[in-house]
Order: C-alpha cells, then structure tokens, then sequence
C-alpha cells in the first residue's frame, strides 16, 4: 500500500521509500531530526494512511501533531 509513495511533510520536505517498513522508518526519521518529534511505528502509519487519503496539501507529517 504505502510502496513507491511520497509523503509531503509541512516543511516541503517529501519522504519517499521503496517499501513500507522503510517509508515507516523514513518518516520517524525525518520527524526526529527536523522537527524533533518522535512518532511510534504506529503513530508513523497513521500519518502515512492520512497523507495517503488526502488530497496534495492537506495533510502531511507536520500537519498530523498540529
């Protein structure tokens, strides 16, 4: 489901991975270090199923903890 995706985060950064357990890690990564949030495994699935369901713009890493 999440393979071959890009997830946009707030910042314009945009977190790609070639399959789901490393887009998962992906996002927990960029969280960490550029915003310095620190999301579950699950907490990243559920951002990533939320940006997946929303048109482009509306919601994406950052916009997930707002």
């Amino acid at each position: 489901m999440f393979a071959g995706k890009a997830i946009p985060c707030d910042c314009g950064y945009e977190v790609r991975a070639d399959d789901e357990d490393s887009l998962v890690e992906a996002v927990r990564r960029h969280a960490s270090e550029a915003h310095g949030i620190d999301f579950s495994a699950e907490l990243a699935r559920e951002v990533i199923r939320g940006a997946l369901q929303q048109p482009a713009g509306g919601r994406g890493i950052g916009k997930e903890t707002q």
